[in-house]
């Protein structure tokens, strides 16, 4: 008796020692210890068990599932044993039988949290949207911990989170190390505005836990939304880590692939957004994503592939629609277009897609000389945009008024010789739809230019200016108090902040049109800078940019009236700058461009100082990324058949050509 008792005593032993061994990451030692217990007690199911999971914990799942067999044939209600054969199969990607092993882990211990947990986990990742919140709900319910957890969630929904934000503090005095609540709090202070205290508390959860996937995702998405290079590539590391705790987990793919396409990593973009659609098909949106990648890097074939994929999905996708409609060089089908019209007419039509599909029937319409109708959709699109828009004409003509009265030639002199010195940037402005992309691909053509795409950081340093950081002082005026070294510091900051977009050219382009109203800034933080000033025949700039649904800004263009009166705002401030900075900027002429290409070229390229390379007249062939409407229309040669383009809708287009009437004669509009 007391040697059976005795040998008792010793397994337990051996088994305690193989747990603190397996704890500690010493895989080999705790193998020896559970096979020495396996070989006196090969049906032990405890030891079989652990066996799987070292397997587990070092990425041998399909080692796992033999002990995990034995040990559920051994003791068919050990729930444990279960559960973790179920992360064996997930591992292996074999869902099915992984949500039976869950399902039979949880029959025989129906309040175990991480079983329903990783159910809800499974069944989410599988898009089994309503079985998964069952799952979620169910696990919440089971411990008071999770109880209090989820009241907190419910305090949120209810517009209360100063109340759930007392639950989760509470929950973290007496257990600092609760991840879930670390977890959610970081979301609660981002949420309320602070998304550095949401970062560093989220930052604390990964380290607690640096295998709890969700707090990755939630950290890479904070990144996301702030602005800056580095905190792209924190967000790529973020969802790296993710995806690599959660490799079947579709929406951390597709994360992954947003945040990649933005640091201009298209290719590795395109690689994660489809890992995304393999694991799960049905993402009409990751869809469309990765059809706008394909557009960019000019794989036109596989982005209407992407598009219609999207539509496949979700037929009430307008914006999928409008994007085939972007091409510019997609036709749409007479069928296709009486689907459009179907679905335009569909009462659940969300107000957003309703806007995209009558943008994209414009075009339709168009394409096969329907004038009429395709105006009338057009026009349809732009009056609901307008009627969401908080637009203001006489605001951005005010501020024009001050631009011009505080940028006069006596402050400009007195800046002379301020500034970073950098000669690296060349900006193109003007307004959208005036040949822009043209110029930028020309130029990107050349061994020294390096084209990356419409920047947003001059308007970020004129709108943070603006707050009133210096004091209470407004955009322009407080660029009066500003030092030598804050106009430096200014350059420097733009230089570096764009610097990741960049590969070893000498010179880069920022494409921002909306620059143009900040050509007196970037004189005085950039003055080695170029600007080029991109311009088309007025009607058939303002029309195009009406036919053109921007992804975003741009709201001058809902209207004609308001895209006439914008249109000679510009060229009032453009010819301010001619006057007080002569020489700054160099206009190119897009009809002229087209007419006598080589000429114009060779101007431009004499601009920005330096050579001509016979590389941008065949500007077509180059083989870049292209971000905006006319990345298909670029990678052709030059053709006229756009110009004069508006003539076609001139019987619609009084409006346009009345509030054109200031500028009639300089820039020959009929009457």
């Amino acid at each position: 008796m007391n040697q059976e008792k005795n040998i008792q005593v010793s397994v337990k032993e051996a088994y305690g020692n193989a747990v603190s061994l397996l704890e500690s990451g010493n895989y080999d030692l705790a193998e020896k210890q559970l096979a020495e217990i396996l070989k006196n007690y090969p049906n032990d199911p405890n030891a079989l068990r652990l066996s799987g999971l070292s397997s587990i914990d070092q990425g041998k799942p399909e080692i796992a599932l033999i002990p995990l067999q034995k040990a559920i044939k051994v003791a068919p209600d050990f729930a444990q044993a279960h559960e973790d054969l179920a992360t064996a199969w997930f591992l292996l990607n074999d869902y099915k039988k992984s949500e039976i092993c869950l399902k039979a882990s949880i029959k025989f211990n129906p309040n175990k949290f991480s079983a329903w947990k990783s159910l809800g986990d499974l069944l989410s990742d599988q898009g089994k949207d309503k079985e998964s919140k069952k799952a979620y709900e169910k696990a919440l319910s089971i411990s008071p911990e999770h109880k209090n957890l989820k009241e907190a969630m419910k305090l949120i929904r209810q517009g209360s989170p100063g109340e759930a934000e007392k639950i989760y503090r509470k929950i973290l005095k007496e257990d600092p190390n609760n991840v879930d609540a670390l977890r959610l709090l970081g979301l609660l202070a981002t949420k309320g505005g602070s998304s550095d205290e949401g970062i560093l508390i989220l930052k604390k959860c990964v380290e607690i836990a640096p295998d709890f996937a969700l707090a990755w995702e939630n950290l890479a998405n904070l990144y996301r939304q702030k602005e800056g290079g580095d905190n792209l590539k924190k967000a790529i590391h973020c969802f790296k880590k993710a995806t690599s705790l959660r490799p079947n987990w579709a929406e951390g793919w597709a994360g992954l692939g947003t945040v990649l396409t933005r640091s201009s990593r298209h290719h590795e973009g395109i690689e994660a957004y489809k890992k995304s659609i393999l694991i799960k098909d049905n993402q009409p949106r990751v869809h469309l994503s990765l059809g706008h990648v394909y557009k960019t890097t000019g794989e036109q074939d596989l982005s209407i592939k992407s598009y219609l994929e999207a539509i496949k999905h979700y037929p009430l996708f307008g914006e999928a629609y409008w994007s085939l409609a972007n091409l510019k060089t997609y036709k749409f089908k007479s069928q296709e277009i009486k689907e459009m019209e179907y679905q335009l007419n569909q009462d659940e039509l969300p107000e957003r897609e309703k806007v995209h599909l009558l943008f994209a029937l414009g075009k339709a319409h168009e394409d096969i000389n329907n004038v009429s109708k395709s105006i009338e959709y057009y026009k349809r699109g732009n009056s609901l945009n307008r009627g969401r828009s908080s637009y203001d004409p006489k605001a951005i003509e005010a501020i024009t008024d001050r631009i011009i009265k505080f940028f006069n030639k006596e402050f400009l002199l007195s800046k002379e010789n301020s500034g970073y010195d950098a000669p690296d940037p060349i900006f193109i402005v003007g307004l959208p739809r005036s040949g822009s992309t043209l110029i930028e691909q020309i130029l990107s053509s050349h061994s020294k230019i390096e084209g990356t795409m419409e920047l947003p950081n001059m308007l970020n340093i004129a709108r943070k200016l603006g707050t009133g950081t210096k004091g209470t002082t407004s955009y322009p005026e407080v660029l009066n108090q500003l030092s030598e070294a804050d106009l430096v510091s200014l350059g420097r900051s733009y230089i570096k902040e764009t610097m990741f977009l960049r590969s070893d050219s000498p010179l880069f382009i920022d494409k921002m049109p909306n620059n143009f109203s900040h050509v007196g800034l970037i004189q005085l933080i950039l003055p080695n800078a170029k600007i080029i000033d991109a311009r088309r025949n007025p009607m058939d700039t303002c029309f195009s940019c009406f036919k053109q649904l921007f992804a975003r800004g741009q709201v001058f263009t809902y209207d004609l009236s308001e895209l006439s009166r914008y249109y000679i705002n510009y060229i009032k401030l453009m010819d301010h700058w001619d006057y007080v900075l002569p020489g700054k900027v160099h206009k190119v002429i897009y009809e002229d461009m087209v007419g006598n290409q080589e000429e114009e070229t060779k101007k431009l390229l004499k601009f920005c100082n330096v050579p001509f390379e016979e590389n941008c007249l065949r500007f077509y062939e180059t083989k870049r990324a292209v971000k905006t409407a006319s990345s298909e229309q670029v990678r052709q040669p030059i053709y006229n058949q756009s110009i004069n383009l508006w003539k076609n809708y001139e019987p619609f287009l009084d409006d346009l050509k009345q509030g054109l009437l200031p500028i009639k004669d300089r820039f020959q509009i009929p009457d």
